[in-house]
């Protein structure tokens, strides 16, 4: 099978493998019971988590998908000045987590992992595959909504770990935000390694923290408004540069 040729389908073929690995074992490591989302985390590995970090690297192996899907250094150090509103959102995070003060030592080390294991496993599969998937056959800024919308719904899903359907249609809200601007930074560093290092963050401290809706409201309302500038910015240079070729 020449991959090379449809990394749309092969991405979706994976999606859908991920997710039942992701839910299909987190489902049978709750038995089935209405769980809370902070329970499992903060209380025990999140073994379909777990799954997925140990699927997917050996999927992207076996494509020769490591470059595509970002795992390589910035090309342009200056370009890391773009981390700095997502770097003072996680500022704010920590202030609260300090303020309210940290949990037992068991727990901290769970978040720690959990959260870790969620980065890498997300983005990897949406800003990673499926973002190289999408912008193969549909470009760049279409891949951005196409990766953001999917990162969103997939959210809703967690109902039916929690039971709480109404309560994941807003964590996908916030979810598919998240998947705007962090695809953007994807796309604008050149590399997926910040990206899963700020969702690990983002995610840990969440958690650690418990902010007060307002809060996580905010900061994730002015990252997403800023994410869509550096997207209109993103495509206003890639317009200049078409132009700019169609005169020479």
């Amino acid at each position: 099978m020449n991959t090379s040729r449809k990394p749309l389908s092969v991405s979706l073929v994976i999606l859908a493998v991920w997710l039942v690995v992701v839910v299909g074992i987190g489902l049978l490591q709750v038995g089935g019971q209405p769980t809370q989302l902070d329970e499992l985390i903060k209380n025990q590995i999140a073994f379909g988590v777990l799954g997925a970090v140990i699927f997917l690297p050996l999927a992207i192996t076996y494509l020769k998908w490591w470059a595509q899907v970002g795992w390589k250094g910035p090309d342009n150090l200056r370009d890391l000045r773009l981390l700095l509103p997502p770097a003072l959102s996680l500022l704010i995070l920590l202030l609260i987590v300090l303020f309210t003060g940290l949990p037992p030592a068991r727990v901290f080390v769970i978040v720690v992992i959990n959260t870790l294991m969620v980065g890498i496993s997300e983005e990897l599969m949406f800003r990673g595959v499926l973002f190289h998937g999408a912008s193969s056959s549909f470009g760049t800024w279409r891949a951005v909504w196409i990766t953001a919308i999917l990162f969103g719904s997939v959210h809703i899903l967690n109902g039916l770990i929690t039971g709480d359907f109404r309560g994941s249609e807003v964590q996908a809200l916030f979810a598919g935000m998240f998947g705007v601007w962090t695809a953007v930074l994807r796309v604008r560093l050149d590399t997926i390694i910040p990206v899963i290092i700020i969702h690990w963050l983002w995610n840990c401290l969440a958690f650690l923290a418990g902010p007060p809706g307002w809060v996580a409201f905010s900061l994730s309302t002015v990252l997403f408004v800023y994410g869509l500038l550096l997207l209109r910015k993103c495509r206003r240079r890639k317009v200049g540069l078409a132009e700019a070729a169609d005169f020479d």
